[in-house]
């Protein structure tokens, strides 16, 4: 089970999009659909916080996941809107289309992908790329890759 928590209104919440998306994921990667995973819609401010919190570095981010693994429970992934909204026009893509990369990227380390090291980060990319390739409305979604790299519910 998906839920989307839209905790920053000053931006859109795509809600349908992002869980098709989502559910693509779980499907792909062999995830039960009996497991849930949490998704936080944030602001700069609150994914910074969690940042400095979890990681120690004092500065906002686009994504944040943290795998629970708890009975039910796979994980929480954060996603800054206002990051999405900056990548998006950097990037050259829609929106909506940078929210779902930063969506799967946070569901990949979620099931265990990861990007420290080199030949993992080579992995986790092309599934990213592999999924950037689908779409969720019927066209093809092309997504570069970046330089460096709780609530009101939506429904």
């Amino acid at each position: 089970m998906i839920r989307i928590i839209h905790d920053y209104e000053s931006l859109p919440c795509p809600t349908t999009f992002l869980t098709a998306a989502a559910k693509s994921v779980y499907r792909r990667e062999g995830v039960s659909a009996a497991q849930s995973a949490v998704i936080i819609l944030c602001s700069d401010y609150f994914i910074r916080k969690l940042n400095r919190r979890y990681r120690k570095i004092d500065k906002a981010t686009d994504v944040l996941s943290f795998h629970i693994g708890d009975g039910d429970l796979l994980g929480e992934v954060y996603i800054s809107l206002q990051r999405a909204k900056v990548q998006a026009r950097r990037y050259g893509v829609s929106y909506e289309d940078e929210l779902k990369r930063l969506l799967v990227h946070g569901l990949l380390h979620l099931v265990g992908y990861d990007h420290i090291k080199s030949a993992d980060r080579t992995v986790m990319e092309a599934r990213e790329e592999e999924y950037s390739r689908n779409s969720y409305r019927g066209a093809t979604v092309g997504v570069q890759k970046q330089q460096q790299r709780p609530a009101k519910r939506c429904r």
